[in-house]
């Protein structure tokens, strides 16, 4: 079975775990395709369905054949895509709980209220553009989508590395409810649009939109084999066959529902 990785320098950790995915799931075969951040927000199929970068983007097109081997990729040649996007409305979800108590729920820190209802409402106005966006680029394919991996624990001190709003989320009182709301509003939203989600393996959490330190050290950029990134954002291999491994789980279930549906 033929699986597309397709997204942004996330599927790095992807990328580097192909040895240990070889072996723990023999009968998938993985090719990955990477562009930079913005070069993947401006990536779309083409009328053949190929992926590729912004046609117009001359240097982004020599990067993505020197880094992929190929200048786009057909995906009608796969059995599944993988798609490891970006952060799907999850930023701005998290500045909202940073920044407001919830009504509704019993913890106060003595900010501004703010109703649950409405809370739900700012978190699907984050995540439906991202969702039709990242559906675009896509066409009418299914695909799975995966999100970028939570930042490692070590952005939560302030310094150099250090990110708000995940920070913010290592001390808030109501961190795990906000994953659960979040998780099942981005899943319905895919979910509409003909994608499945794949949420980042506990495994690999620390702490709600936090990853375990470890899953940050060594990681590798993408675009240049042996470069070294340990930037807290991007992950290593043992957090890609993780990763894989959900996702290959995630492949089986919906087979067996699929085996069940026509029995």
């Amino acid at each position: 079975m033929k699986i597309a990785v397709v997204g942004t320098s996330n599927i790095g950790a992807i990328k580097y775990a192909e040895a240990q995915i070889a072996v723990e799931h023999p009968a998938l075969q993985i090719t990955c395709y990477g562009l930079p951040g913005r070069g993947f927000d401006e990536a779309k199929v083409n009328e053949t369905l190929v992926f590729q970068p912004n046609q117009s983007d001359s240097r982004l097109c020599k990067v993505a054949q020197r880094v992929n081997g190929c200048a786009g990729l057909d995906l009608t040649t796969f059995d599944h895509i993988l798609v490891i996007a970006d952060t799907l409305g999850m930023p701005a979800t998290l500045w909202t709980a940073a920044s407001y108590d919830i009504a509704d729920w019993p913890a106060r820190t003595g900010r501004a209220l703010l109703s649950e209802p409405a809370f739900l409402s700012a978190m699907h106005e984050a995540i439906t553009p991202r969702a039709d966006h990242l559906r675009s680029q896509f066409g009418d394919m299914p695909i799975h989508v995966a999100l970028a991996p939570y930042p490692t624990t070590a952005v939560v001190p302030k310094g150099d590395h250090h990110q708000m709003p995940y920070a913010a989320m290592a001390h808030h009182p109501e961190a795990a409810r906000i994953q659960r709301l979040y998780r099942a509003a981005l899943t319905r939203a895919l979910a509409a649009r003909n994608m499945i989600f794949v949420p980042q393996p506990d495994e690999t959490i620390a702490s709600p939109f936090l990853t375990k330190e470890p899953y940050g050290h060594g990681s590798m950029d993408f675009r240049a084999e042996g470069r070294l990134l340990n930037d807290h954002r991007h992950m290593n291999a043992d957090f890609g066959a993780s990763l894989f491994r959900a996702f290959a789980l995630t492949l089986h279930q919906h087979d067996a529902a699929s085996q069940n549906q026509e029995g």
